[in-house]
């Protein structure tokens, strides 16, 4: 359904049961063979055609990533571009699965080690980046020679069908990316459980990733990307007019939806009331409204579940007593039903309500006033997670100490803390991940192939 207009279908699909799963992973498990069989060149190849026709397609396709989720169609053709550069590296990635040779401590033995592809992996993914996250974690899997389960969210299910027959266009065998739509639990619980799968790569909520952990097989390994509770750091130094354009675009950008939005900035007191009304200025200046209308900067968020545990989270938030700052402009003439949820800028928040120890995933950000760098940094890493942490400063010695103190995987200097590069690895610590693997990048392919150690003797002992 469309969130901006909730009595408008955007896309029908079947939910899968558990025997579709299981014939699913035995097409995926032989197809999975013959992949990893052919040769990279053509695999690149293969990737190269998709990247060209999501370009070719990006218009359609950012159409129905507004539809489905909501974002603004700007953003949506952007996801789409970046989605597109993940297949391009990812044709690259295809050369590069590469061994290692090893000093032997035996004469005549020649050590060293192959890269082979896992086998069947699942993909499972959410609907705030419908298309780059699936090809975050679908293109460097193919890539290295895998076959992919691809399981998107029901919220966004036409997306995730829309990618694989763009693959199947550019050249993939039907079942070495196979589609699973729906929510069944028992579905679920077939795949997760069964030992074919021997990756699951899965980004999403904390509770979501807790079940997985407890259903998955123990043949596969996981790669987890859970939630985010970031902080952002403005010194009494800092280009505040700068910093409170970043702030904004990181806290309220994709109406706040994503799992490196910024919960709360931690402000110099010296400078927490100028800086405040900067910030303020930008939250007034949101135009709330369908993601396809002209001018609109925010769209809905993206269910009716979204809806209703923001608009509790806001009113419990005033009730505790949290001043409003400021909040943006709900557009006129939009759908009364759709799931509109105007950006806000808090302060005064109480420090044990969950606006600010929680992840907030939706268009609300707090101000919290602090006295120092150790202040904030010591606040910083008390979150339970770690994806990631910015600070806003023109010292440079400060600027380093903080990258290194941080206690995230992530840590921006003077931008925004959403948006990350195609080639840099992306992933949290503590319980923002899951697992040993980041994803992005030639690091990638650390999960999607294990390693085979071979003692070739060819001589005598």
């Amino acid at each position: 359904m469309n969130p901006a207009a909730p009595g408008r279908v955007v896309h029908t699909f079947r939910p899968d049961t558990a025997a579709d799963v299981r014939a699913t992973l035995d097409e995926a498990e032989a197809a999975a063979r013959e992949w990893a069989a052919t040769p990279p060149l053509r695999r690149a190849t293969v990737l190269t055609r998709i990247a060209e026709r999501l370009e070719d397609r990006r218009d359609e396709l950012a159409a129905l990533i507004t539809g489905e989720e909501g974002k603004p169609l700007g953003a949506a053709r952007g996801e789409v571009g970046k989605s597109a550069e993940q297949f391009r590296l990812a044709a690259q990635l295809a050369y590069l699965v590469e061994g290692t040779t090893y000093p032997s401590e035996s004469p005549g033995t020649f050590a060293y080690t192959l890269r082979e592809p896992l086998g069947v992996l699942a993909a499972i993914t959410p609907w705030n980046f419908p298309l780059s996250l699936a090809a975050r974690k679908i293109a460097p899997a193919l890539a290295a020679g895998n076959a992919v389960v691809f399981k998107p969210s029901p919220v966004t299910a036409g997306t995730g069908a829309l990618l694989v027959e763009i693959a199947v266009e550019a050249g993939l065998p039907t079942s070495v990316l196979p589609i699973l739509q729906g929510q069944d639990a028992e579905a679920m619980a077939a795949l997760l459980g069964d030992d074919r799968l021997r990756g699951i790569s899965f980004t999403g909520s904390d509770a979501t990733g807790a079940l997985i952990r407890a259903q998955a097989s123990s043949q596969a390994r996981l790669q987890l990307e859970l939630g985010g509770h970031n902080a952002a750091v403005v010194c009494a130094d800092a280009d505040l007019a700068k910093a409170a354009a970043d702030i904004a675009v990181g806290a309220f950008g994709l109406t706040g939806q994503a799992c490196t939005s910024t919960d709360r900035v931690l402000v110099a007191s010296a400078v927490a009331a100028e800086f405040t009304e900067l910030l303020a200025a930008k939250v007034r200046a949101l135009r709330v409204g369908p993601g396809d209308a002209d001018g609109v900067t925010t769209g809905p968020v993206a269910t009716a579940a979204q809806f209703e545990r923001l608009t509790a989270l806001k009113e419990s938030a005033v009730a505790a007593g949290a001043k409003t700052v400021a909040e943006a402009d709900l557009l006129d003439g939009r759908d009364p039903d759709g799931y509109w949820v105007a950006p806000t800028l808090f302060d005064d928040v109480p420090a044990d309500h969950a606006l600010v120890t929680g992840e907030v995933f939706g268009p609300f950000c707090s101000v919290v006033g602090v006295h120092d760098l150790d202040e904030a940094l010591a606040i910083v890493n008390a979150s339970a997670h770690g994806l990631v942490t910015g600070v806003h400063t023109a010292d440079l010695a400060v600027a380093h100490r903080f990258a290194a103190a941080a206690r995230c995987g992530i840590v921006k200097v003077n931008a925004p803390t959403t948006g990350n590069g195609v080639a840099p690895p992306f992933g949290g610590w503590k319980a923002s991940s899951g697992g040993a693997f980041p994803e992005g990048g030639r690091q990638a392919l650390d999960f999607v192939t294990e390693t085979k150690t071979v003692y070739l003797t060819h001589g005598a002992n």
